[in-house]
């Protein structure tokens, strides 16, 4: 059995308010190119498929889209869960059209789908609580997938722990989540593919800063022991950054998310993983690089004139960048205007100014207008002059409230006073 693995789509995301439909829209072009070239049998789709419990339209057409053409018309299986970012009920509202496909969609932990047969030959022949088996056209094998939609103690309906304790909880906790892994492990047999499909935190991995917290400092990490070791391939999601997980006693992954959501991921390699699995052999899995959408680029500039010089290269302005020039004075706003008019790919600017820019002495700065120490302050923060509006807004804030002596005081970024 020939089994594809992806996760974490977040349909709908954007970068600093920018728009990544085009990109995902390429994504699931690449995607469905990969299952038909690869002869894939089965899809496994591993959580947050949306990145809002309401997604737009646009998201919702376009993931419907990749369902349909994935299932090749009801011959190859697709199995969905949900994640943290989706919501379950929405992702589940469609089951009864989708068996008609030979699709598949878990929205909670322990979810029961009912058995059928789809127009194109994907058949449910068996199912209980958070697992199914599958029967699938041309493949001598049935899988028997168990899956664990993102179980949060709310979705599981369970209090898991009395007491508040940080170890005390994330015992309860990976404890909890072992033993439903191996009640849903009963179901697997010597002649089926085995497979496990969740949307967890798995201890040790590697995050990156666009995941949405899932553990309350570590409360909702699970031990690598507890998955089961019968599994033959153990498919994850949650964690943007594409790997394997160690110390797990069954092959275990991470796919990852198709593009780079913040610039955290500016160096990951973005993957799919094909499972080539057969009762009582060794697994197979090879990773296929993705390069869909723009890459993102974390760029030091010296000067404004290198940054021109940089983008005057064509693949330089095929990709989104945060961008940090070093300058002798803040940058006007035609500075920034011509900067987004030269690459309109930029997404931030930071602006690196020289320490003694704004060290006049304390009594002359704090005997300027209120207003100007604010135009300093922001300028020095900002690495351009602040906007008339922040400027007002400032002045309309600061009016509500006694304000005693400078604002510049305290540092405001630690959250005192100014």
């Amino acid at each position: 059995m020939r089994i594809l693995h992806t996760s974490d789509w977040h349909l709908g995301r954007t970068l600093e308010g920018t728009s990544r439909l085009a990109e995902q829209r390429e994504f699931i072009d690449t995607l469905c190119d990969l299952a038909e070239a690869e002869d894939v049998h089965l899809i496994l789709i591993t959580g947050d498929v949306f990145d809002t419990f309401n997604p737009s339209a646009e998201a919702e057409n376009l993931f419907f889209s990749a369902l349909e053409r994935l299932a090749r018309g009801g011959r190859r299986g697709v199995v969905v869960i949900a994640g943290n970012h989706d919501s379950p009920d929405r992702l589940r509202a469609a089951n009864p059209l989708a068996l008609d496909h030979g699709i598949c969609l878990v929205g909670y932990p322990l979810e029961e789908l009912p058995l059928g047969k789809g127009k194109g030959g994907v058949e449910r022949v068996a199912a209980g609580p958070g697992w199914l088996e599958l029967k699938i056209p041309g493949c001598e094998e049935h899988a028997v997938v168990g899956t664990l939609a993102y179980p949060s103690e709310a979705r599981l309906n369970e209090i898991l722990s009395d007491e508040l304790q940080e170890e005390t909880m994330q015992q309860a906790y990976s404890e909890r989540i072992k033993a439903l892994f191996k009640d849903l492990s009963r179901h697997f047999r010597k002649d089926t593919v085995n497979l496990i499909m969740s949307h967890l935190y798995i201890a040790g991995g590697k995050e990156s800063d666009s995941e949405r917290p899932i553990q309350l400092g570590g409360a909702l990490a699970v031990a690598p022991a507890a998955l089961p070791e019968t599994a033959h391939y153990i498919a994850l999601g949650h964690l943007h950054r594409p790997q394997a997980v160690e110390g797990t006693p069954a092959p275990c992954r991470y796919a990852g998310s198709p593009l780079a959501y913040s610039f955290s991921e500016a160096d990951h390699r973005k993957e799919v993983v094909l499972v080539e699995a057969q009762p009582g052999r060794p697994t197979s899995i090879k990773r296929f690089p993705l390069n869909c959408g723009r890459p993102l680029k974390i760029w030091q500039a010296s000067s404004l004139e290198e940054f021109f010089r940089w983008c005057q290269e064509e693949r330089n302005l095929q990709c989104w960048v945060d961008l940090e020039i070093e300058a002798s004075e803040p940058l006007s706003p035609r500075d920034i205007a011509e900067i987004r008019r030269r690459h309109p790919g930029v997404v931030n600017i930071r602006v690196r100014l020289p320490e003694n820019l704004f060290s006049p002495r304390e009594s002359s700065r704090t005997s300027l207008p209120l207003k100007e120490q604010f135009r300093l302050f922001a300028a020095r923060e900002l690495g351009s002059d602040p906007p008339e509006e922040l400027v007002d807004l400032f002045l309309e804030l600061i009016n509500t409230k006694e304000v005693n002596g400078s604002i510049f005081d305290q540092d405001p970024r630690k959250g005192e006073r100014g």
